[in-house]
């Protein structure tokens, strides 16, 4: 473009649009934005409570951790192991005010804690039939709990001691026993409910 054809375009433009350029520009004005100082402030406050949990967090860990190391400078060291075990396959035991081990079939008891002593040991369980001394399995029976008993405990001995003589158990005379659904099992009456007892084989 040449300046006489530049001329003749701007000679063209109208005199409102000139007048128009001429006055000064009018600004819209934005609408104001209410939400975002709210928005900043509630980010501020999600950061600051993020932060004030991980500090409580930690701080309560470390308490825990010191209490615990605490506690374990004081206690005082348990006791040795015996030279000999304290239980065998023949001869289960249990400490007293032990539970009994859920599904056991040879009898044997799990041990709790007990500030007198870990040492203190008791026979499972146990009643003599035929020659034969049936441990508690700790198992309730399933099968008719009306089916008629074969016989009733006559004599008992010390809790801590085993049986030694037919119909002869170790906690108590006048429960009622009959011979279980499987081969070396036999179901003692305890409380109105039917406990398997099994032989050690």
């Amino acid at each position: 473009m040449n300046e006489r054809q530049l001329f003749e375009a701007i000679g063209r433009v109208d005199d409102d649009l000139i007048l128009a350029a001429d006055r000064p520009a009018v600004r819209r004005r934005k609408k104001p934005v209410y939400w975002m100082p709210a928005l900043s402030v509630a980010a501020c406050a999600g950061l600051l409570m993020v932060g004030v949990a991980g500090w409580r967090v930690g701080s309560s860990k470390n308490d825990f951790m010191e209490s615990a190391a605490a506690a374990a400078e004081t206690a005082p060291e348990a006791a040795a192991a015996p030279d000999e075990p304290l239980m065998s396959a023949a001869s289960p035991y249990a400490d007293e005010g032990s539970s009994p081990v859920e599904g056991s079939t040879d009898g044997t008891y799990k041990a709790e804690d007990s500030t007198e002593s870990s040492i203190a040991i008791a026979p499972a369980h146990a009643v003599m039939l035929e020659g034969v001394i049936y441990y508690d399995t700790c198992t309730v029976s399933g099968t008719d709990a009306k089916a008629a008993p074969d016989g009733t405990i006559t004599s008992t001995v010390d809790s801590d001691s085993f049986p030694t003589e037919d119909g002869q158990s170790n906690f108590g005379t006048g429960y009622a026993y009959r011979y279980g659904s499987e081969n070396g099992t036999l179901e003692v009456q305890i409380d109105g409910e039917w406990w398997i007892f099994a032989a050690n084989q």
